[in-house]
């Protein structure tokens, strides 16, 4: 019996070490990936961003996939003041299914909510809005 009092202690133990590693990891936040589509709908707005909203935090990196067979690009039409985010405020075309555009939200990014649009496709509403949030 005191052999299984040992076990059970031990086991207890181990559960609460384990539980309070993953409160702490959970809490830091890992980097995420963020993927957004550009693809062709059927409808009143052919070309979309899917999501059309997401939110990220300083560490997450978003990546932008051609998902149509129409040219797109990545423009940040609007930015909360203080972003200062320098070669990543357009991207080049991307002309071929499976091409992407990566950006990592770092200081650069300031809270707040970023306007993204398509050129070639912003009369007719491709656009998304990412929220940047959580500490500076």
């Amino acid at each position: 019996m005191f052999r299984s009092k040992i076990a059970m202690t031990v086991v207890l133990a181990s559960s609460f070490a384990l539980a309070a590693s993953a409160g702490a990891q959970a809490s830091t936040g890992r980097p995420h990936l963020i993927t957004v589509n550009l693809i062709e709908q059927p409808g009143a707005k052919p070309f979309a961003f899917d999501p059309l909203k997401f939110t990220a935090q300083r560490g997450d990196t978003l990546r932008f996939v051609q998902a149509s067979s129409t040219m797109h690009n990545v423009h940040f039409k609007t930015q909360p003041n203080g972003a200062k985010l320098g070669s990543s405020f357009a991207s080049p075309y991307l002309t071929k299914k499976g091409q992407t555009f990566t950006v990592l939200i770092d200081s650069r990014f300031t809270n707040g909510t970023y306007e993204i649009m398509c050129d070639p496709h912003e009369s007719i509403g491709m656009h998304a809005f990412l929220t940047v949030q959580g500490q500076e």
